[in-house]
């Protein structure tokens, strides 16, 4: 993961946003910073007091790390020390929660909640096409800017932290509302107490110090972002450099025309030229159907269908084929090969009817789906439900 991160940094510019849930409803703290060297450049800080509203300002091409913080997040001190504290710790479910820690001297000071309420704010910010790449829960890394704010307290979002000669020492929850926000300088930056979680939360991401642990989630695909942005720069750097090598190969010709005083010569490798390009067109649109037939020039990979497909079947059903572009028949000798490019061929088993009903239910809410149908579902003789379904993929 560490290694993946380090390739996301040299990217530079990315956004943070501050999810701060309450009763009546949740608001968002955006900041969104440049980094230059060793030196982080604010470019911009805005509160929304909606989603709708965050995700028409926001740009959706920069990564971004989510941090959840307010109403069902825990703030716990564990003392090392303390018995009770360290069998708390021992006997926490982190397979349920999500959490963010900072361990300062003898005590650990942790973040956490539920995981499906972290699960709910990243499905809305990936289903919008969000390049989410990290996720951190509470206030606590604030405590890593204490040596640059130099202050024995500092207000981070609702949480006074306190700090002496040798750290972090404990924290009080501020229940009532603060008339004024409490501003810190950092560097050349003023930065209010909401948003200064929301840059210990970039200095762990840049630096990654040991003292912090966390919940890694499993439903940020980094590597998709990774290759996303490694494929644009590509193809942005091999047309850069393709319209040059045109514009030098257009002046050459230019020169050396005119330094060609037969023009019968340049007729006859006008013409072979001419007849060259006709034969590449004909390559290219003889390569473009063999894509097309094969439907490999889909937008989407062939493992993203099986990732997907895989992901939402149930536990008590079991897949023992998963055919992504079949065979559109039975290969003979001398024959070509012909694929059926929108089509997924899914064997399994299950002992389970209603679960597989349920799971027939939930593919048609995919996208992608066009249709699927239900080839063959026959009992064997120990009641297990062997069945073949034939599913059609959209034109993307």
């Amino acid at each position: 993961m560490l290694a993946l991160l380090s390739k996301i940094i040299k990217i530079n510019t990315l956004t943070i946003v501050g999810v701060s849930r309450a009763d009546h409803g949740d608001s968002f703290n955006l900041l969104t910073v440049k980094r230059k060297g060793n030196k982080i450049d604010i470019l911009e800080t805005a509160t929304y007091d909606s989603y709708e509203e965050l995700k028409k300002k926001i740009d959706i091409k920069l990564p971004v790390i989510v941090a959840l913080d307010g109403k069902g997040v825990l703030n716990k001190k564990i003392d090392f020390n303390n018995e009770g504290d360290v069998n708390w710790q021992k006997n926490v479910d982190y397979n349920s929660i999500y959490f963010t820690a900072y361990k300062s001297g003898t005590a650990n000071y942790m973040s956490f909640c539920r995981k499906n309420a972290v699960d709910e704010v990243l499905q809305k910010f990936i289903g919008d096409k969000f390049q989410v790449v990290d996720v951190y829960i509470g206030a606590f890394l604030t405590a890593l800017l204490q040596p640059a704010v130099n202050e024995k307290k500092i207000l981070s979002g609702d949480l006074m932290l306190e700090f002496d000669d040798e750290g972090f020492t404990g924290f009080t929850k501020q229940f009532a509302e603060i008339p004024m926000k409490l501003k810190y300088k950092i560097g050349d930056d003023s930065i209010n107490s909401d948003f200064i979680p929301l840059y210990g939360v970039l200095v762990h991401f840049f630096l990654q110090p040991k003292e912090v642990t966390k919940t890694e989630s499993g439903m940020l695909n980094v590597e998709e972002i990774i290759y996303k942005k490694a494929f644009t720069l590509f193809g942005t750097i091999m047309l850069v450099g393709f319209l040059l090598s045109l514009m030098a190969s257009y002046l050459l010709i230019q020169y050396y025309g005119s330094k060609n005083a037969e023009l019968n010569l340049q007729n006859v490798y006008s013409n072979q030229s001419y007849q060259l390009i006709l034969e590449m067109e004909k390559q290219k649109e003889q390569k473009e159907n063999i894509l097309k037939e094969s439907g490999f020039s889909s937008s989407k990979f062939l493992t993203y269908y099986s990732y997907e497909l895989i992901k939402m079947t149930p536990g008590d059903i079991r897949l023992n084929e998963v055919n992504i572009v079949p065979l559109a028949k039975e290969v003979k000798a001398n024959e070509r090969v012909l694929l059926d490019p929108k089509t997924i061929l899914l064997k399994g088993e299950t002992y389970n009817e209603t679960s597989f009903n349920n799971w027939m239910s939930n593919l048609k809410t995919i996208k992608w789906i066009k249709k699927f149908e239900i080839n063959a579902l026959k009992k064997d003789k120990k009641n297990k439900s062997q069945f073949e379904v034939k599913i059609t993929i959209k034109d993307v």
